[in-house]
């Protein structure tokens, strides 16, 4: 083991994500629900534990009149990610390779404070004193009026898992196991204890139930999940703690369906609820009643407040726009921690339709016809079911598009070569969309041939997949021969150009 990665598996890049919930828009939205005010101006933004740069990168070309930098410790993360960034052409975003301890000692004047931080999936699988480091960091890097993204695996829903993960990295520690090769055994070894009946597992009903699920993921998310010396999910209260000396203040989830879990709470919990009179004995306790397993958290520092008057009409001017809705033969229902709720299909309905002829504001959803009048919370708890569910998007473009359209060229190039890009921007609409690399191999294959026919389409992808030693999944049949590949590849081809192609063009992905 490396003494540079301070525990952390680094056998593994980890994946190319991205994660809408660490977005500007949305660490703004979550603030506006709490009447906090969010940064404006010129903001400038940073990610601790910036990963691969994919995610960053998006968000940079989508907000090309702010800055951005990423920080990582792994220099194979900085690397990739300055190519990409530099192959874009972007110019307001860089990546520094850096240690968390070194920097909270000293951190560079010329690198400026922030007003988005932001450290995804990294908080609870590393060192003690690296998380302090990180707290130190915040405090150092942070303007007045900032806000914080810390995202955890939490208690008390992963008390099941500890076993698996210890388990897991000692079996690959003693034996030198390669790191998916760690996975698939542990799986299988998990999986005769259940068999057995150990007694741990008696003692651990929800230990079988998570090893099912485990079982089922892919094994590179495994790898950066359990693998690594340090895996220390944590108590909401524990972290409220440790963030004291940053001068942190909890403003609220970044998990859209869970922003008004109290309201729909039932009534029991509610019950138990207005037992606890502080704030964050409260949050804990939903995160007991909802076995919560992980926190998306948004503090900030120093939160300046909002006033009613100010905070409505900033509500009211956010503009969405229609990503998809659910079939109108279905029922109208929305995933939170206390499982799916159903939503009025008269109410909602209304906002589909509304949407589906344009973005909208706010201000123009609330004007839909309902049997009682809409208040701004009830409109807020609709908004953010719906965010949730990806169904709308906040509708910001940016006022130049072409760093996101050279972005979005780079992805496809670098797709048809093998990259496992799977984001996109949606320049028109100011949104990350999630996309195949199918499609982006399609597309790819236009900037050469832009006039090129399902045929000359099929046959390139075909051609490509074969080169990169991959095939295609038809009716769960794999097809990994020429002769197999070309009438399905040819049919994808025409979907892509009589639907996809289209809808991207519109979107703003391309040209």
């Amino acid at each position: 083991m490396s003494t540079w990665s301070s525990g952390y598996n680094t056998d593994l890049g980890y994946t190319f994500g991205y994660y809408r919930e660490i977005s500007p828009e949305w660490l703004a939205y979550v603030a506006l629900s709490r009447s906090i005010t969010p940064p404006s101006g010129a903001w400038r933004y940073l990610e601790l534990g910036c990963g691969q740069g994919y995610g960053l990168t998006l968000l940079a070309a989508l907000n090309p009149d702010h800055d951005f930098l990423g920080i990582d410790f792994n220099p194979v993360h900085i690397t990739h990610a300055r190519h990409l960034a530099t192959s874009a052409g972007l110019k307001n975003v860089r990546f520094e390779e850096a240690d968390f301890v070194a920097l909270a000692a000293e951190w560079p004047t010329d690198w400026g404070q922030f007003d988005y931080i932001t450290a995804h999936g990294i908080y609870s699988w590393l060192q003690q004193d690296v998380c302090r480091a990180i707290v130190q960091l915040i405090d150092r890097a942070s303007r007045a009026g900032a806000l914080v993204y810390l995202s955890y695996n939490s208690l008390p829903a992963w008390f099941s898992s500890h076993p698996i993960q210890h388990l897991m990295r000692l079996w690959q520690t003693s034996e030198s196991l390669e790191s998916v090769k760690a996975i698939e055994t542990g799986i299988q070894r998990l999986q005769k204890l259940t068999d057995a009946e150990a007694s741990m597992v008696k003692m651990l009903p929800g230990m079988k139930a998570m090893l099912n699920k485990v079982a089922k993921h892919d094994r590179a998310y495994l790898v950066q999940e359990y693998l690594h010396d340090n895996w220390y999910p944590r108590w909401f209260d524990q972290v409220v703690e440790e963030l004291i000396p940053a001068k942190l203040s909890y403003v609220g989830t970044a998990s859209l369906g869970d922003l008004f879990i109290r309201s729909f709470m039932p009534q029991q919990f509610k019950d138990i609820l207005q037992g606890y009179t502080d704030p964050v004995v409260q949050e804990v306790m939903i995160d007991t009643l909802t076995n919560q397993s992980f926190r998306r958290d948004v503090f900030s520092r120093g939160a300046a407040p909002m006033w009613s008057l100010q905070r409505q009409a900033a509500v009211l001017d956010l503009s969405f726009a229609l990503i998809s809705r659910p079939p109108e033969s279905e029922e109208i229902k929305f995933k939170t921690s206390l499982g799916e709720l159903k939503g009025k299909s008269e109410v909602y309905t209304q906002f589909y339709e509304q949407l589906s002829s344009g973005p909208k504001t706010a201000r123009e959803l609330m004007q839909v016809p309902t049997a009682k009048p809409l208040a701004l919370g009830d409109m807020m708890q609709a908004l953010s079911f719906m965010l949730s569910a990806g169904q709308i998007a906040f509708y910001q473009p940016p006022n130049d598009r072409t760093p996101a359209l050279s972005l979005n060229r780079q992805i496809a190039i670098a797709t048809a070569n093998g990259a496992p890009y799977r984001f996109a921007i949606a320049s028109s609409l100011g949104h990350v969309l999630t996309v195949s690399d199918v499609d982006l191999i399609f597309l790819a294959t236009t900037f050469n041939q832009p006039q090129a026919q399902a045929a000359e389409l099929g046959s390139a992808l075909t051609d490509r997949l074969l080169s990169l030693g991959k095939g295609l999944t038809q009716q769960n049949k794999p097809l990994t021969k020429r002769e197999d590949l070309i009438p399905y590849a040819t049919q994808l081809a025409e979907g892509f150009l009589q639907k996809t192609l289209p809808k991207w063009r519109e979107y703003g992905i391309c040209e």
